[in-house]
């Protein structure tokens, strides 16, 4: 058996080595805190994105049901690329080049 100095000794290092689990545990905790907290927050804020997606996808589904049930949608009209307010004078000096091709 040990003398009482090595108890003493051994019964410091065991007080520290509970001082640092106990600063661990703290560290950890406070961690979970604020974990839990942003876990909080952005569940608040996904449930203000579902308020407002929600309503939008069924009046969106509602119309889509309402236009299959029988009225007919306008026709879109076509989107051109293509300039339109273009002098044609100016192309009219524009060569555009040949190239022979073989029946191939």
């Amino acid at each position: 058996m040990g003398t009482l100095r090595d108890l003493q000794y051994a019964l410091q290092e065991k007080i520290e080595e509970l001082r640092q689990r106990d600063a661990l545990i703290d560290e950890l905790e406070l961690e979970l805190d604020q974990k839990d907290e942003l876990i909080q927050k952005l569940q608040n804020e996904l449930d203000k994105y579902r308020s407002v997606i929600r309503p939008a996808t069924q009046q969106a589904h509602q119309q889509t049901t309402t236009t299959l049930q029988g009225e007919h949608r306008t026709k879109r009209q076509a989107i051109s690329a293509e300039p339109t307010a273009f002098d044609i004078q100016d192309l009219s000096h524009v060569t555009l080049p040949f190239y022979p091709k073989s029946p191939q």
